[in-house]
């Protein structure tokens, strides 16, 4: 099962200090726009199918939704260095998981999030060593851009 194998994996990677977030609960909430309304915003529910949507909060604990994406965005425009809590609700398969850059255009440090992982709280985790300006710095409110990948 994919979620498994992310839960199991992420938690696994992290110890081994690879710089991906880790796979703190899979979660997902139906929605078919390109970005969720107000009136439309996932609220983070357990054992609901995928949308695939990175979806983002300008407050810890999922409150305050800012936007969600289905493909790359490489500028966050009103969401970008506000960002306190993410959702990676991708659907499973090919490039369902994400880097998250410090810069805009895909520049800069980044830091992968697994598919299905969401993080209530960005301030613990810090972009990766070694992968560009912002390296080490936190990623609560210093994201601009993200990109969907295979990690």
């Amino acid at each position: 099962m994919r979620v498994s194998r992310s839960l199991v994996l992420g938690t696994a990677l992290v110890a081994l200090g690879t710089g991906l977030l880790p796979a703190v609960t899979a979660h997902a909430a139906p929605d078919t726009s390109r970005t969720a309304s107000a009136s439309a915003v996932p609220a983070v529910p357990a054992g609901v199918q995928a949308d695939g949507y990175l979806h983002l909060y300008s407050g810890t604990d999922y409150r305050d939704y800012c936007t969600g994406y289905v493909g790359n965005s490489a500028n966050w425009g009103a969401c970008r260095n506000v960002i306190s809590s993410l959702w990676n609700n991708g659907y499973p398969g090919n490039l369902d998981d994400v880097w998250v850059y410090y810069r805009i255009n895909y520049g800069g440090a980044r830091r992968g999030v697994y598919n299905g992982v969401a993080i209530s709280d960005l301030g613990p985790y810090p972009f990766d060593a070694g992968t560009g300006a912002g390296a080490g710095q936190s990623i609560n409110d210093n994201i601009s851009s993200h990109k969907w990948t295979n990690l």
